[in-house]
């Protein structure tokens, strides 16, 4: 079902009625207040041709009045025009609104609309504000009086009678759709609260059911559900509505802004004024002077927003994000707020336009306030969340810390055990010498003496090896490369530094060209990784075995390799066989803590390299990857 379109009459001449839908809000209509209510239709008119009327440019928007209102406009039909016409009065909750045709000073005929009225003869619908009549051919005249105890605010629109079953339907559709809004929302808000367990969603929702009830009285469609309610108790409750509504929206966003913040007890003491001028309109309600108190009360509630945004403002940098949703929320309802009540009290024109401030205000902040409670909401489950994971992060970083700190333990232990012992052999075999020194023919005996200190020492560094490694200030990724070198020296060097039966072991093809290494890796920590694989080799396959060496560079990387001809590892030892302490078999003639692999990997890692290990029957081969190598 679709409207009819809207054509607005010009201005200074009578209105001309047509085929199509006309909205009297193009200065059509002149104006005369009536204070006292004495004024009958042949005194108004009288008035109006004495040109007591004066022109207004709009609907009338005379705000909050106990005074009535006349209005006067000139009609103008042409013979091929149907006479049969209906007129639309707004807003809803208009309490009589009476039309008076005349033609040559002549009462043709007098109907009334609103809600504390029934003219079952001219009403085109029992409840909306339609009615209608029959307009002669050529020129006449409409007097219209507007009684209202609420907001005297009026637009009427003229439309063929033709049109008048599609103008319900829209009518009826609109209502239709912003009480569905209003329900679908409340639903929502009310499973948000029981599901999320927030005071907040309960607070809204309290507040949209008051909403809720006080459209429904507005529109009349309370009566509908409520046959036995009358006009005038349907009106008050109405009023109540309002101001109910006032009253819970203030606590609602009280609780929206229930944080610190600079400023806060003086936007606590406006939203306190708001409620205490509510109650009392509400008094004024009973006594019949609701008028009086609204005329004060929408200027509080229009100057409202503008007082509040400014603390908000001000300690809007200091706010979270949460807290800015609830803040922007609280702006957003004062601008919504602040035009409707610049439209109830007459600042705002009335035009067709106009009259969608007050549904759109509504539906708009529903929907808006939603979002912003929900994001809100969401916001701090994503807190709470965060929270909880790093909690969870920080028991995992404890346990951790705890597993390090055994490990580290444990470390020292053996480290303070296994220093022990090459220390006694050392301290005995000082001993030895000394008493050997003395005997003749004991050069054997002294260089056995010898070798067991220099093995002592050998396990020893082998324990420095992995303190160095683990020392930061000793291996800094992040620093710059040094100066470059060369891998092949750095492998010779490492070779002198075995017994020369091991030595003789080792087979090492210098490359065709020189290697020259530039890394952030030094000399030094490359001779680490190197003594220990070829240790670790050197242990690990039988002694008359070599153990091949292979040093090779492609573009910006090099390889070094480790190869020995052992009986290989099994799945299980190759899985394991980076890991502090690991030993792929304990036996007396394979001495060592397991730290050598692990120290190899660490550095490894530690610089962005990368370790291959191929095992078989034909024994292993262990490759390490470096970055930045050149020839």
């Amino acid at each position: 079902m679709t409207l009819s379109t809207v054509v607005p009459a010009k201005a200074a001449v009578p209105l001309v009625l047509g085929q199509e839908r006309i909205s009297l809000d193009h200065g059509q209509l002149s104006l005369l207040e009536d204070p006292g209510h004495t004024l009958d239709w042949q005194q108004a008119l009288a008035a109006q041709r004495a040109g007591a009327f004066r022109d207004i440019p709009h609907g009338v928007g005379e705000g909050y009045s106990r005074s009535a209102f006349w209005v006067h406009v000139d009609l103008e039909r042409d013979a091929g025009v149907t006479d049969d016409w209906a007129f639309i009065v707004g807003p809803a909750y208009l309490d009589r609104v009476d039309f008076y045709l005349l033609r040559d000073d002549t009462l043709l005929d007098r109907f009334s609309a609103g809600d504390l009225i029934e003219d079952p003869e001219h009403d085109r619908h029992h409840r909306l504000h339609i009615v209608g009549s029959r307009i002669p051919e050529g020129r006449s005249e409409l007097l219209i009086r507007l009684q209202t105890s609420s907001t005297s605010v009026l637009l009427v629109q003229a439309l063929p009678g033709a049109k008048v079953e599609a103008a319900i339907g829209g009518r009826l559709l609109s209502e239709g759709v912003m009480t569905g809004i209003l329900l679908m929302v409340l639903v929502i808000n009310l499973l948000n609260g029981i599901w999320l367990r927030r005071m907040l969603f309960i607070y809204f929702v309290v507040y949209e059911a008051c909403l809720l009830i006080t459209t429904l009285l507005i529109s009349g469609l309370m009566r509908e559900f409520f046959p036995g309610l009358g006009a005038h108790e349907q009106n008050l409750l109405m009023q109540f509505g309002v101001l109910g509504s006032g009253v819970l929206a203030f606590i609602f966003f009280r609780e929206m802004l229930a944080f610190p913040f600079r400023g806060n007890w003086w936007v606590y003491l406006l939203f306190w004024i708001g409620i205490g001028l509510a109650l009392v309109g509400g008094y004024y309600a009973l006594q019949d002077e609701y008028v009086r108190a609204m005329a004060y009360i929408n200027v509080y509630v229009t100057l409202f927003p503008l007082v509040v945004s400014v603390p908000l403002l001000l300690g809007w940098r200091a706010f979270n994000a949460e807290q800015k949703f609830r803040a922007g929320g609280c702006l957003v309802f004062g601008l919504f707020v602040s035009v409707n009540s610049l439209y109830t009290i007459g600042m705002v024109p009335v035009t067709l336009g106009s009259t969608f401030i007050a549904p759109v205000m509504i539906l708009s902040f529903q929907l808006c306030l939603h979002f912003i409670i929900m994001f809100s909401v969401r916001k701090s489950e994503r807190t709470l969340l965060d929270m909880q994971r790093r909690a969870e992060l920080s028991g995992r970083e404890a346990g951790l810390e705890r597993s390090l700190r055994r490990a580290h333990e444990t470390f020292l232990a053996m480290f303070a055990h296994e220093v022990r012992t090459p220390m006694a052999v050392i301290d005995t075999a000082v001993q030895s010498l000394g008493v050997l020194e003395r005997k003749e023919n004991a050069r054997e005996q002294r260089q056995q003496r010898y070798r067991r200190i220099r093995d002592a020492i050998k396990r020893i560094d082998q324990l420095l090896q992995l303190s160095l490694v683990r020392g930061r200030q000793e291996i800094d990724p992040s620093s710059e490369p040094g100066e470059p070198y060369d891998v092949s020296g750095v492998v010779l060097k490492v070779m002198s530094e075995f017994e020369p039966a091991q030595r003789k072991r080792i087979s090492f093809a210098l490359p065709p060209a020189r290697v020259t290494f530039i890394s952030r890796l030094s000399e030094p920590m490359l001779g680490v990784v190197l003594r220990n694989l070829i240790d670790n080799a050197l242990k690990y396959s039988p002694a008359e075995e070599l153990v091949e060496v292979n040093v090779w560079a492609d573009r910006q990387r090099i390889g070094l390799s480790v190869r020995d001809y052992g009986e290989g590892m099994s799945d299980y030892a190759k899985q394991r066989m980076f890991e502090r302490f690991y030993r792929a078999r304990e036996r007396e003639d394979v001495p060592g803590l397991g730290l050598g692999l692990f120290v190899v990997k660490e550095v490894v890692d530690r610089y962005s390299g990368r370790v291959e290990v191929e095992t078989g029957a034909e024994g292993t081969c262990i490759t390490c990857y470096f970055t930045e190598a050149r020839l």
